[in-house]
């Protein structure tokens, strides 16, 4: 992307700002210190997140991308929020779940978020979950990819009033296919 592309039509001054380090899909999913509402398209899941800290605005950018995920109609449904300002908060899907979109929404007096998940069922089962170590340290952008074969369930973040930035650990499950009904209808 050159800088003549960027100013020929309009974009957001962030973006004009920094065309260098714009993402590879070029759109995050807010603006600073802007709600995020984000949800993957029908039958997929989260399968990487993109976060850039900004110390002027004490927010960040959000950019995630999605992966085919659910052979069914999945039921899908959204939390209430899991935290408050300035809290730490842990957050897991509900058993046979899989994390499918965030939504947060930012306040200036706090320079934090408050933060929503939505999970989807799925016909299958966890099995080898496990959380990340911390994938940022405060103040840095950072890109997680859930590794192949797995799924997100779930998040928890840290905050720090010093840094007004928030600190990430994610929660991955591998999935198993449920074959009770293939094997008990056999004929």
């Amino acid at each position: 992307m050159t800088g003549y592309v960027v100013t020929r039509w309009y974009r957001a001054p962030e973006v004009i700002l920094n065309w260098m380090h714009y993402t590879q899909t070029g759109c995050w999913e807010n603006t600073f210190d802007g709600k995020l509402h984000f949800d993957c398209p029908y039958k997929q899941s989260i399968s990487s997140i993109h976060s850039k800290h900004s110390n002027y605005y004490e927010d960040r950018l959000w950019e995630f991308q999605c992966q085919d995920t659910f052979n069914s109609n999945p039921e899908c449904s959204w939390t209430s929020y899991v935290n408050d300002f300035d809290e730490e908060f842990t957050f897991v899907c509900p058993n046979n779940h899989i994390m499918t979109g965030m939504a947060s929404h930012h306040r200036n007096y706090y320079e934090d978020r408050r933060w929503q998940f939505q999970c989807c069922r799925t016909n299958n089962y966890y099995s080898k979950c496990e959380w990340t170590p911390y994938v940022n340290k405060y103040d840095e952008e950072f890109t997680w990819l859930v590794p192949k074969t797995n799924y997100l369930v779930g998040a928890e973040s840290v905050h720090s009033n010093y840094y007004e930035d928030r600190r990430w650990k994610f929660y991955y499950c591998e999935m198993i296919k449920n074959n009770f009904y293939r094997y008990f209808t056999k004929k």
